[in-house]
C-alpha cells in the first residue's frame, strides 16, 4: 500500500467543524496561575512537522472565515424572506426580492456541501498529524522571561475574544431564526393530523433551542473572558490603551 495522501485545501475550501482545542484555546482552561508559566522547551521542529503546522493553520482560519460565510448567506436568505413577506410592494421590487432569494438559495447550497467535504479535508490532515505525533505551535505566554507581561500575547488574546463574541451573537440571530422557523411550522401543523410529522418538527426545534443556548453560552463566555483579560492586563501593569 502506497503512503497515504496528504490532502491540500485550495482557497475555495469552506468548512463548518468542530475540531479538537488548538493550543492557544487550550491555555483557557488552565488552572489559575498556570496560564501565564512558560512551557517546557520544545523539541526541534522537523520541516515536515512545520510545513504542517502552517497548513492547518491555514485551513483553520480559512474554515472560520468561510464558516462565516455561510452563516452570513443564510441570515441573508431570512432577510430576504421577511422583506418579500412585507405588505404593499410593488411587483418589481417583489419580483426583484425573489430573484436574489433563488440566487442566494442555490449560494448557501453550494456553501453547505462545500463546507461537508472541507470538513472531511480538515480532519484528514489532523488525523495525519495524529499519525505523525506532529504538534501545533504553542501559543504566545502572559508573561515574557524574569516575570514581564508579554504585551504581544494580551493583544492577541483579546483580538480573538472579539472574533469569538461576533461569532457567538452571529450564531444566536442565527439559531433565532431557526427556531422561529420550526415554531410556525409547528402551528401550521397543528390540526392536520400528521402525527410523525409534527413529533419530528418538536424534536427538530428542541434541538435547535439546545443550539441557541450554547450560543448564549458563547458569548456569555467571550464577554466574561474580554472582561476578565482586561483586568489581569490592569493588573499586571499594561497601559489601558494596549487594546485600542
Amino acid at each position: 500500500m502506497g503512503r497515504k495522501r496528504v490532502p491540500r485545501l485550495t482557497t475555495d475550501d469552506l468548512v463548518r467543524l468542530k475540531t479538537e482545542p488548538t493550543a492557544e484555546e487550550s491555555t483557557t482552561d488552565a488552572k489559575p496561575g498556570e496560564a501565564g508559566k512558560a512551557p517546557a522547551a520544545e523539541a526541534k521542529v522537523t520541516p515536515e512537522e512545520s510545513a504542517w503546522r502552517e497548513r492547518v493553520r491555514a485551513a483553520r482560519e480559512r474554515a472560520k472565515n468561510m464558516e462565516r460565510e455561510a452563516d452570513e448567506a443564510e441570515l441573508r436568505i431570512t432577510q430576504l424572506r421577511n422583506d418579500l413577506g412585507v405588505s404593499g410592494q410593488s411587483s418589481r421590487y417583489r419580483n426583484e426580492t425573489a430573484a436574489q432569494l433563488d440566487d442566494a438559495g442555490r449560494r448557501l447550497k453550494e456553501l453547505r456541501a462545500a463546507a461537508r467535504k472541507a470538513a472531511s479535508d480538515l480532519e484528514e490532515l489532523l488525523q495525519y498529524g495524529r499519525q505523525k505525533d506532529y504538534k501545533e505551535e504553542a501559543p504566545a505566554q502572559a508573561t515574557l522571561e524574569g516575570g514581564k507581561p508579554n504585551e504581544e500575547y494580551y493583544r492577541t488574546r483579546y483580538a480573538a475574544l472579539l472574533v469569538d463574541l461576533k461569532d457567538a451573537e452571529r450564531l444566536l440571530h442565527l439559531y433565532e431564526n431557526r427556531v422561529k422557523d420550526l415554531n410556525q411550522r409547528i402551528l401550521l401543523n397543528t390540526g392536520s393530523g400528521d402525527n410523525f410529522y409534527a413529533m419530528q418538527i418538536q424534536q427538530d426545534r428542541d434541538a435547535m433551542q439546545e443550539k441557541l443556548k450554547g450560543a448564549q453560552a458563547a458569548r456569555e463566555e467571550a464577554q466574561n473572558g474580554l472582561d476578565s483579560l482586561m483586568e489581569e492586563a490592569r493588573r499586571m501593569g499594561l497601559p489601558a490603551g494596549i487594546f485600542r
